[in-house]
């Protein structure tokens, strides 16, 4: 099959940081091509001596030039503000691709959308490739619906998302969760959505990785750590773990946990973010300094190495997709404590490679990692479980495998 993935056009591929939709499209490209499939990326020129073709990995990377509006990258510059400037970027994007894929669409038997932006304007401007195009979406405010007020923009949203759905071949929902609400709240038909969930580099994220260097550059030597990989956001529970931080060194005593919160306040997305001179203020009426370190944003291959040198992952989200750092961390060796919300129970066997939690439940979040800070074998344990079902379940040729199974039904 010649394949095209289109993802938003302003980051780059192949993917430089740990953003789950880039990750998702590249990985699943790679093995896709491996099992002999033609795959494309669709991409932007991000500077002048960028190539307008080269293959990654077996993968080609189609880079279109067009002109792009400069993002400000200060948080002084309003969430919404940023957000409509990437969209419209999404957009110029957008209608550089459908140029794309008028020259090429005969030649093509498969279209995978990855944003909805994006993917609108192609079902509008290419509505005979329409019977080709696939449709994952990414968006997690769709576990939101029904259990808590979400904004105008975050409704606009997904009612922009259903609309897509309905306009495409197929729609991959990445939880069960997920397809149920793109059926019920979407309207979607049920023939139409089926499920792939996200998957690992069981190569790449691997428990036997040397740390020492990391250890070293954070000061964990002799310390528990307990480690949270996402952007700083309410949707992600942060201000739930940092809850559930002073519940753990200040009533449980367990004063030599270290809480590690790698991410960035998220700028130019649906997400709200935490209020960090709140959250701070918090930290030090509680003195919590010693105990709760924010890294900011850090390169793939020191995240990789976070979690191996960390004891407990823990993920507190009041919603989710499939998020991949649960998956990464199993494939770490490490148990996760995470909320019971979008495809993270079909990663975690309460009691078995870690714990659901309910979401907004920092008791049950302080509960859960006391457990595991008391219980060092049951820690061991339940990694080298989470490292076995990330082996058997979700490495991603396994799941490029099923979304090839999946096009080849689309197709015949």
């Amino acid at each position: 099959m010649k394949i095209v993935q289109v993802p938003v056009g302003c980051a780059r591929m192949p993917p430089q940081d740990c953003g789950a939709p880039l990750q998702v499209i590249f990985h699943t490209s790679k093995h896709l091509a491996q099992m002999g499939h033609e795959v494309a990326i669709l991409d932007s020129r991000y500077y002048p001596d960028d190539k307008a073709i080269e293959y990654v990995d077996g993968v080609k990377i189609v880079r279109l030039s067009f002109r792009k509006m400069p993002v400000p990258a200060s948080p002084r510059i309003p969430r919404y503000l940023r957000f409509a400037l990437n969209e419209l970027n999404a957009i110029l994007f957008a209608l550089r691709a459908s140029r794309y894929l008028a020259k090429k669409g005969n030649d093509i038997d498969i279209v995978h959308l990855h944003v909805t932006s994006v993917g609108l304007i192609l079902c509008f401007l290419n509505r005979k490739l329409r019977s080709k195009m696939f449709y994952t979406s990414h968006l997690g405010q769709w576990a939101l619906r029904g259990t808590t007020r979400l904004t105008l923009l975050e409704k606009v949203h997904v009612s922009f998302d259903a609309y897509l759905m309905k306009r495409v071949a197929k729609v991959i929902a990445l939880s069960e969760l997920a397809r149920d609400s793109f059926i019920s709240v979407g309207k979607v038909k049920p023939e139409n959505v089926v499920v792939t969930p996200n998957g690992v580099d069981t190569q790449f994220f691997n428990p036997t990785i040397n740390v020492e260097a990391i250890r070293t550059k954070y000061d964990l030597e002799g310390k528990l750590t307990v480690l949270f990989v996402g952007q700083l956001t309410k949707i992600k529970g942060v201000e739930h773990l940092i809850k559930a931080a002073n519940i753990i060194i200040n009533e449980f005593g367990r004063i030599n946990v270290v809480f590690m919160l790698v991410g960035p306040l998220t700028f130019g997305t649906l997400e709200k973010p935490i209020d960090m001179e709140e959250m701070l203020g918090y930290i030090r009426r509680h003195n919590l300094e010693r105990n709760i370190l924010f890294t900011g944003p850090l390169a793939l291959d020191e995240v990789r190495m976070l979690y191996v040198a960390s004891d407990i992952f823990v993920l507190p989200s009041l919603a989710e997709g499939d998020p991949l750092v649960v998956v990464e961390a199993m494939a770490s060796g490490r148990p996760v404590i995470a909320s019971r919300v979008g495809g993270i129970p079909h990663k975690i066997r309460d009691g078995w490679n870690g714990f659901l939690i309910d979401p907004a439940n920092e008791q049950q979040l302080a509960d859960k990692i006391k457990y595991l800070v008391d219980n060092p074998e049951e820690r061991r344990s339940m990694g080298a479980n989470s490292r076995k079902y990330a082996e058997e379940q979700f490495d991603w040729k396994k799941v490029a495998e099923r979304l090839s199974s999946i096009y080849l039904c689309a197709l015949t």
